[in-house]
């Protein structure tokens, strides 16, 4: 289809076009990907997850641990210190989760969606980590519930280790059927664990108000109600268990897995009716649920039951069951892992609240790590994922992921123990809430247009301290395992960045970098040009950047570090948008792939010359554009005069603009082609015979006059040069500073100098007096001078000038005589011709010396005329054959400076 057709095809009446809100919705709908299955609302959802995830293990069989250790006192801190962290978090995942629609993925979704793929991504494998952890975790808790209940039968089947740890791996294998079952049957499930938990903790409560029944009980240290017992166990009293020596941060490692499940609504968050409504909803009064659960079992215990006792009868009536200073008590707050079961009312009751509490938890963490992998893996950050991400139903279940899940918890379980599992587990996830709340501190503090969350209740500096304290609390439970979780998050941070595809999921690390671009332009106005800091900011005319490869890469050699670099592409015709965003697209790609910084710009449907001048007019400050960079014109002496014009347009309007110029003329084949033209200016010349244009051993002058002036067809040095190579190379870089640039050849010198590419050439400079008398005292000079300007060349020299030889000003004449068709003003012009003669004697000196080396760097007269055609006679009659070269049109202001 043409441009005009195209065009016509997408107009509309202007009536037609007002816009109907029924169909814009729709068509916003469909953006949003919605996941197959059943949907849950709020309470099914969120709430009950995440009572059945934060009432984990620690709630029946932990509890009164923490208590004997850390007592009332103690214990109600660290509640209180976690309450504070969850609700801070809660509020910035409620923000987060609001600001648009939530996909599956959970923290892992809104992390890096909100601050990127790669802290997303590092943090989504530890959390996929955490969970099934947890679910090892929550899985022994079961065993060890099942086991006392057993005991108290006088069932002792459980007591062999290999029995214990398969029922485990059974159990798992189980609950991860029944997670790939789908929500709908592991939501009822869950219902009926919830009842039990619920109906435990009341039997708790229950069973203290009466008071113990028996003697058993009371020798057992269950006072019942008592202020004594309240005010016994009101202060810390830590002792040392498992050869560790218990302390308030090691009680707190312990504990805070109780309170981790605060995202179970979001990890779930795909299979949500309204995840933007229901996870701040569920989460706070799952919160507020759970929190005062636990302090009431530990008010409740803490004011019933003893820290130790004996648990003998006999010793009853002398009170003797309370001695345990120089002996092992077996029964009270510290060792008694049924202390739960002897207080309550209805002791069955607690076991089946065990059975709940870890079974329900251990369920979302199943639940949650395929869907967490899953997501992963759909995103493409960690290849290895993709295996795993593949879906299989109408529900599109992740059975992959599931396996994978089951493996690693059985695993972790055979090899795992509860309070150590639990520490790794509190640090693994402080660094998730702490990365959470940085992402909502970061995004809420730049704030882009895109922010916009319905949940009001939070503030950036609450998220920015919380994420503090989340550290803080890090490194105070275990420094070391602080430290490694810190260098894995970094490793797949790092790993993650490498991926070539660049994701774009508008995070609000792109709005900090635009933020702090936008800030940066409108400061650049009102710093001051200095030539210390001088930067070379090129405006490269590349067209499509990959059709002048070598010309791009040297601008990025020149820029890299240092300035900023803009390809132009210049179309005569117009492109419809498509067109251009296709064109654009694949030059950034390509620029991308290899490597080069560079801004890409395409113009189309304008003249080159008015083209120029906007380019040249763009940029601000500090920004603007000092040095115009383009290739040379091979086809100059057969082109259109008007082609020719135009491109000599390009020098004309930098010159105006005091800007500096680069012509680059990176390859000899473009001589090749213009070899026809003068061996039909050698008239008296031999076809069949090929007469060296140069040698390297020079002939003297006067045998080289006696040549014939038709002895002019030249033999093309076929050198070339990559500027993008990899390796280094060894070869030899000489500056021609014949004619004052500001310095910019000297700078240029300098950086590729440093540069991996050049940095082992041998740089050499080289200026040319007339008078030989000078000779010395201008050499002198030239090593102050750079002495002054600090940079360093292998070797220096001035060459004394000679006449030129004759070849050269005939093949000079040569290339005007052909141009004389194109222009007749310029060949007339007999004045200026004779002084870009006198210097075309540069052409054997630069020969003479620097044929065989790698690269040259030349500067060229600045004329205050317009530049024309004979200076493109110029640059051809002295550039020709020899090896690339830079050829620089400086202007007048310096871009070096002597003082430091």
């Amino acid at each position: 289809m043409s441009q005009h057709a195209e065009i016509k095809s997408n107009s509309r009446p202007w009536i037609d076009q007002i816009q109907s809100f029924n169909e814009l919705y729709r068509e916003e709908e469909n953006k949003i990907e919605v996941s197959p299955g059943i949907k849950l609302g709020w309470v099914k959802g969120v709430l009950i997850p995440c009572l059945l995830s934060i009432w984990g293990v620690m709630l029946f069989l932990r509890m009164p641990w923490i208590l004997a250790q850390a007592g009332i006192f103690h214990s109600i801190i660290i509640i209180l210190i976690a309450l504070i962290i969850i609700l801070i978090t809660t509020f910035s995942l409620s923000a987060i989760s609001t600001n648009g629609k939530v996909k599956g993925g959970g923290l892992y979704f809104i992390i890096s969606r909100s601050i990127g793929p790669e802290f997303g991504a590092s943090i989504g494998i530890l959390l996929a980590f955490a969970n099934t952890i947890s679910a090892a975790m929550n899985t022994i808790g079961f065993c060890m519930s099942l086991r006392s209940l057993l005991q108290e039968n006088n069932i002792y089947i459980l007591n062999s280790v290999l029995i214990y740890k398969g029922l485990g791996v059974v159990s798992i294998m189980i609950m991860s059927i029944l997670c790939c079952i789908g929500m709908d049957r592991e939501a009822e499930v869950q219902h009926a664990l919830l009842v039990a938990i619920i109906v435990g903790i009341f039997n708790v409560i229950v069973g203290s108000y009466i008071g113990p029944k028996s003697i058993m009980a009371k020798v057992s240290g269950f006072t019942g109600f008592s202020m004594k017992t309240f005010k016994e166990n009101w202060y810390p009293d830590y002792r040392i268990d498992n050869n560790v020596q218990q302390s308030f941060f090691t009680i707190f490692a312990v504990f805070f897995p109780s309170v981790t499940g605060i995202q179970a609504g979001a990890n779930i968050s795909g299979d949500l009716k309204d995840p933007s409504a229901s996870i701040p909803k569920g989460t706070l009064l799952s919160i507020l649920i759970t929190i005062t659960s636990y302090i009431v079992l530990i008010v409740v215990p803490g004011a019933v039951q003893l820290r130790e006792a004996s648990g003998y009868e006999n010793e009853f009536q002398n009170e003797t069951y309370l001695g345990c200073a120089f002996r092992n008590c077996s029964k009270g707050l510290y060792k008694d892992e049924n202390l739960m079961q002897s207080i309550s009312w209805w002791p069955i009751t607690i076991y089946f609240g065990c059975f709940g509490a870890t079974i329900s938890t251990a369920l979302t963490a199943l639940i949650s790590v395929p869907k967490l992998l899953q997501r992963m893996g759909q995103d493409d950050i960690y290849p290895l994922l993709k295996y795993l991400a593949k879906g299989y139903g109408k529900n599109k279940e992740p059975y992959r992921a599931h396996v994978f899940a089951m493996i690693v918890s059985s695993i972790l379980l055979i090899i795992g123990e509860l309070n150590e599992i639990a520490s790794l587990i509190s640090t693994i996830y402080l660094s998730a809430y702490a990365m959470l709340n940085l992402c909502t501190f970061h995004i809420a503090y730049f704030k882009p247009l895109g922010w916009r969350p319905t949940y009001k209740f939070y503030d950036k500096w609450l998220s920015l301290a919380a994420a503090i304290v989340c550290v803080l609390v890090m490194i105070f439970i275990d420094m070391k395992m602080s430290a490694i979780i810190i260098c894995a998050i970094c490793v797949l941070y790092r790993i993650a960045a490498r991926k070539k595809r660049v994701i774009n999921w508008g995070s609000s690390k792109q709005a900090r970098h635009i933020k702090t671009f936008i800030k940066n332009v409108y400061k650049s106005n009102t710093i001051q040009y200095h030539v210390k800091n001088y930067l070379p900011n090129l405006i490269v005319f590349s067209g499509n950047p990959e059709s002048r490869k070598k010309l791009v890469s040297l601008a990025h050699l020149i820029t890299k570090n240092y300035g900023i670099q803009m390809c132009v592409n210049i179309e005569k015709i117009s492109l419809t948008p498509r067109q251009k965003k296709i064109h654009l697209d694949k030059g950034i790609q390509w620029l991308r792939n290899s490597g080069i910084k560079s801004l890409y710009v395409i113009l189309d449907n304008i003249k080159l010359d008015l083209a120029t001048h906007i380019v040249y007019s763009c940029g601000h400050g500090q920004f603007k554009p000092n040095i115009v960079m383009v290739g040379y014109k091979s086809d100059w002496l057969n082109c259109p005069y008007q082609d020719l014009q135009t491109y000599l347009n390009i020098f004309n309007v930098a010159n105006m603009n005091g800007m500096s110029t680069i012509m680059v003329r990176v390859s000899s084949t473009e001589d090749l082609e213009n070899q026809n033209f003068l061996i039909q200016d050698c008239k008296n010349l031999d076809k069949k015979e090929e007469i060296p244009y140069k040698t390297q051993s020079k002939q003297n002058t006067s045998n080289r006059n006696q040549q014939k002036v038709t002895d002019c067809f030249v033999k093309i040095k076929s050198k070339e040069y990559s500027f993008d190579k990899k390796k280094s190379n060894h070869g030899t870089v000489d500056v021609w500073w014949l004619y004052y640039d500001g310095g910019l050849s000297l700078i240029i010198s300098y950086i590729l100098k440093h540069r991996n590419t050049w940095k082992n050439c041998k740089f050499r400079i080289f200026g040319v007096t007339n008078k030989v008398e000078c000779l010395s005292e201008e050499k002198n000079k030239l090593k102050k001078l750079l002495s002054l300007y600090r940079i360093d060349f292998d070797y220096l020299d001035i060459i004394l000038s000679n006449p030129t030889d004759i070849t050269t000003m005939t093949y000079f004449n040569s290339v005007l005589e052909r141009t004389s068709s194109k222009e007749n003003q310029f060949y007339e012009n007999n004045l200026q011709k004779e002084r870009i003669s006198e210097t075309l004697f540069l052409r054997d000196l630069i020969e003479l010396h620097s044929f065989n080396s790698d690269l040259i760097i030349l500067t060229t007269p600045k004329n205050n005329e317009e530049i024309n055609i004979l200076f493109m006679c110029w640059i051809e009659t002295i550039s020709r054959g020899l090896p690339p070269c830079i050829i620089i049109n400086g202007c007048t202001d310096s871009v070096i400076a002597t003082n430091a």
